[in-house]
């Protein structure tokens, strides 16, 4: 080994031309790749994952969990290499993460995941998707779009000219798209002209589902032209939708205009955003693809941005950008930049006062940053970013150790040499001998000295996982910068002391190092004559030592000043939208009164493709603050959480937790849950586990240090279920298809096709208009009743030929709108009384005067009777009770307390409807 190091050090004092040849190449290639490293402020801990996102909309978590989450589950989990699947169920939204092993690429993770995703058979209306794949630190760039044209209007630009822009520049793994409304062409369904028709919501659903449609009819020959045949019969207009056919009665057609209003809409929000003062607002959150170099994605994105600005985006609709992440880079390559300056004139003016001579101070001050950008070169082969934390691990002493024995050595030998020859004899000496005697006398030890502090580091090379993650690209970087410092020591050194160690070698002494100097030998004389006096001293401080060490309080993941807070409010499980945003609209305004916030974005509900798996009971605040040197009080960024924490306890009932924006990320993706320290309980009985959270909770509060405290509810969100009578059902043949069909229909509106506008592709639903939705329990009822209605017309056709009222007669009306027999025999001999009292009675509504069900049912009964009528004239007056009185006109005035009784009727109990007629087969 001597022989090899001594080899290395004679080929580089022969040939110094090649070595500083390949010293300007490392310093070309370093600058190099310092420019495209990509550089974080934070490093990226997670595992490679897979995040399969499914959207089953109208559904309960219940629902969502047994028929999407667990097979979901089920299927992946025989994926090779995985450690974990992690889901979470809500309402409407699945989310299934698979982790896996360090060292499993994204490709490999997206592409098993993707396969086995193909096995799952998914309920008709869910939609599953694989998230792109990034990391925790790849949220990058946040955005609002500005405008004054609606906000559904701004959503469908975002959706389909925005978004389409932004995900093509290179390095860009998805947009986000948070807030706003999604544009939809609704059809608002008339539950009373239906009936009034004859007709039910499939009815509806089937004709337009059917209306929309091009075919292709292939080629015709005209002479000698190929013409291309096209069927044309997409929908153009909203016009267009209004005038689709439903069905015809005689000659006369029943459109869906007749019976429906067609008008452009949005879904059901999903969530809002606001900034400032403003309240609703469209946001996008760029992702990165993982491994990408920020400083570049993100200046590639301003240049698209600019273009959407300038040339493709209505003059009305522009892109503000809100949060860049370019700034917390740049702060982190600004403070690396200093410390290495810092670094390297604090080394140099140390040398310079101990050797006392610039040339020496040049080469050791040299070697640091050509040892650094060693260290970027390797870690750009290797692939590994660049972070605060392991470019804050260089240590400048380690790094020159070598360095400063060379050149000491070289130094005192050519001192030595001239003080025996004499100054002018040794300026025209040749010293070529003398530095390989001197730089080969210690070049072996330095060798070895550097080689035990790279091994050192091995230690820290095993580490997996999230410690891995976090502290490898440490290790690396300094294992390359000392691997760096050991090769320029053997080489760059003893080339510089050649080309500038020449002439005049003197030892200059000065009063700092011969102050230095007889202070270390008297306290070197001391510590010798009090021996036990020193020893006893340093047990004692070794004591102290071990014992401030164990009280010393620790973290795993180090904490890094953003320069903004995030803030997480969680609500009660059964807030609606609106009310969330109202609250989130006050935090705002009492957050924003601080002098030291910039701005304050706030979040409501989760975004509109489920990436967040939240409700509306997650509020969440981007708090942007001012750099702590513009800060008008003396405070701390502690004392203004405190502040602000005491500000936020006006609202009862309200846990709010308090974090920064790429801690709260990171957390999420290592534990699954929005915090830094979580406690999670297993088990099979939700109740149980809630109850047991709580006992958790109370315990944990009463920990020292521990501020922001909540339990994640699973149990709260209220339901208002449609339970189905199989019993009555068969016994007036309606199928559970048709019912559930209806209610998923008219309650929660369903998609029967797609509209084009252009390369925009926008749904068409159908749904009750919001007067029959509102009522909840009454909008199921006719929901039935309409359910019914198109089974049963044939078998009323089928016995129109009666001249009389058989009592079979009363068994079908009764199938046709859904109603007991007996109680429809009392509405027929009602309406013989009407009828014989009114000889101009043509209208149902003088039939719902009489009767003591809704308008609908009455509705339904009335035509029957009218049709019965109509085409079998006026049956005889069936038999009366003794004592009966057929006064039509105190019956009408009877019937506004009866229905209005049977409107007070109707309760909720358990989360069903009770007290409902019995004419009604689902309740």
């Amino acid at each position: 080994m001597k022989q090899f190091v001594q080899g290395i050090v004679s080929f580089s004092l022969k040939n110094t031309f090649i070595v500083f040849f390949f010293t300007a190449l490392l310093l070309g290639a370093g600058i190099y790749c310092l420019i495209h490293t990509p550089i974080e402020a934070y490093p990226d801990v997670t595992n490679t994952r897979a995040r399969i996102i499914t959207q089953w909309p109208g559904r309960s978590a219940e629902e969502v969990e047994k028929f999407v989450t667990l097979p979901i589950s089920k299927e992946v989990n025989t994926i090779p290499r995985k450690t974990e699947v992690r889901s979470i169920s809500l309402f409407g939204l699945s989310v299934v993460t698979v982790l896996f092993d360090d060292g499993v690429d994204d490709f490999y993770a997206q592409q098993y995941a993707s396969n086995r995703l193909q096995g799952v058979d998914l309920p008709e209306g869910a939609e599953a998707e694989i998230e792109p794949p990034s990391g925790a630190t790849g949220e990058i760039f946040r955005y609002v779009v500005k405008s004054d044209l609606p906000i559904k209007e701004v959503t469908a630009i975002h959706d389909w000219v925005i978004e389409r822009e932004l995900v093509a520049v290179p390095g860009v793994a998805d947009v986000v798209s948070f807030g706003g409304e999604e544009k939809i062409y609704e059809i608002k369904i008339n539950p009373t002209e239906l009936v009034n028709y004859g007709l039910s919501p499939l009815d509806v659903y089937e004709a337009v589902s059917r209306s929309n449609i091009n075919v292709g009819g292939d080629v015709i020959q005209r002479g000698d032209q190929a013409y291309v045949v096209r069927g044309i019969g997409l929908l153009d207009r909203v016009e267009d939708i209004g005038n689709i056919l439903i069905t015809v009665r005689g000659s006369t057609p029943i459109l869906v205009k007749h019976v429906a209003e067609v008008e452009i809409s949005a879904k059901p929000r999903l969530g809002q955003v606001g900034l400032q003062d403003e309240d609703d607002l469209v946001e996008g959150i760029v992702i990165m693809l993982r491994g990408e170099n920020p400083g570049e994605v993100i200046a590639r994105l301003k240049e698209k941005i600019t273009e959407l600005n300038e040339r493709i985006l209505p003059v009305n609709v522009t892109i503000e950008p809100v949060i860049d992440r370019t700034e917390l880079v740049g702060a982190t390559v600004h403070t690396v930049s200093k410390n290495l300056m810092e670094g390297i004139v604090l080394v140099s003016v140390i040398v310079f006062i101990f050797l006392f001579n610039w040339r020496t101070t040049v080469i050791v001050a040299s070697v640091i940053p050509l040892a650094f950008l060693f260290a970027i070169i390797m870690l750009r082969i290797q692939g590994l970013p660049a972070n605060l934390i392991s470019m804050g691990a260089l240590d400048f002493g380690l790094l020159l150790e070598g360095t400063l024995v060379i050149v000491e050595s070289v130094f005192v030998g050519m001192r030595k040499r001239a003080e025996l020859v004499g100054m002018e004899r040794f300026n025209s000496s040749i010293k070529l001998g003398i530095i390989k005697k001197s730089v080969a006398s210690v070049a072996t030890y330095v060798f070895f000295a550097q080689l035990i502090l790279i091994v050192a580091l091995l230690p820290i090379f095993s580490f997996q996982k999230v410690e891995g993650k976090m502290f490898s690209p440490l290790a690396f970087t300094l294992g390359y910068a000392l691997l760096g410092s050991l090769i320029l020591s053997l080489t760059y050194v003893p080339a510089m002391c050649k080309a500038l160690l020449r002439r005049n070698i003197r030892e200059k002494e000065n009063g700092i190092s011969k102050a230095f100097h007889q202070g270390a030998v008297r306290l070197f004389a001391w510590s010798q004559r009090q021996r036990r006096l020193t020893l006893w001293g340093f047990a004692l401080l070794l004591v102290v030592c071990v014992v401030r060490f164990l009280c010393y309080g620790s973290e795993f993941i180090p904490s890094l000043n953003e320069g903004a807070i995030y803030v997480r409010a969680t609500l009660p499980n059964s807030v609606n939208l609106e009310e969330s945003v109202r609250l989130a609209q006050e935090m705002r305004q009492q957050l924003r009164a601080f002098d030291e916030v910039k701005f304050v974005m706030s979040q409501t509900g989760r975004p509109n493709d489920g990436t967040d798996p939240t409700g509306f009971f997650n509020i969440e605040f981007h708090i942007q603050l001012y750099p702590e040197g513009e800060w008008k009080r003396p405070i701390s960024k502690e004392q203004l959480l405190g502040e602000m924490r005491a500000e936020l306890e006006s609202y009862p009932g309200i846990n709010f937790g308090f974090s920064q924006p790429i801690q709260d990320n990171v957390e999420e993706y290592v534990a699954g849950v929005k915090s830094s320290l979580v406690v999670k309980i297993f088990g099979d009985d939700l109740y149980q586990l809630e109850d047991y959270a709580g006992q958790v909770a109370n315990v944990l509060g009463t920990v020292p240090g521990i501020t922001d405290l909540k339990v994640y509810k699973n149990i709260g969100l209220p339901e208002l279920r449609i339970q189905l009578h199989d019993h009555k059902m068969a016994r007036y043949a309606v199928n559970t298809a048709d019912v559930q069909a209806v209610v998923a229909m008219a309650i929660g509106g369903q998609a029967a096709t797609q509209f084009y506008e252009n390369e925009r592709i926008f749904d068409v639903r159908l749904r009750f208009v919001a007067l029959v939705r509102a009522t909840g329990v009454s909008s199921g009822a006719r929901g039935a009743v309409c359910c019914g209605s198109a089974w049963s017309r044939s078998r009323t056709r089928a016995v129109a030929g009666a001249k009389r009222w058989p009592a079979p007669m009363a068994g079908v009306i009764a199938a046709f709108i859904r109603i007991p027999p007996s109680e429809c025999r009392a509405s027929l001999r009602l309406a013989q009384e009407i009828r014989e009292s009114s000889p101009d009675f043509e209208s149902v509504d003088n039939f719902r005067g009489h009767a003591r069900w809704p308008p609908s049912v009455c509705a339904c009964a009335g035509r029957a009777c009218l049709r019965t009528w109509n085409r079998n004239g006026m049956p005889s007056r069936p038999r009366m009770r003794p004592g009966a009185r057929s006064n039509s006109s105190a019956t009408s005035r009877r019937r506004p307390a009866c229905v209005t009784a049977w409107r007070r009727s109707l309760t909720l109990s358990g989360g069903r409807s009770s007290s409902v007629p019995s004419s009604m087969a689902a309740r």
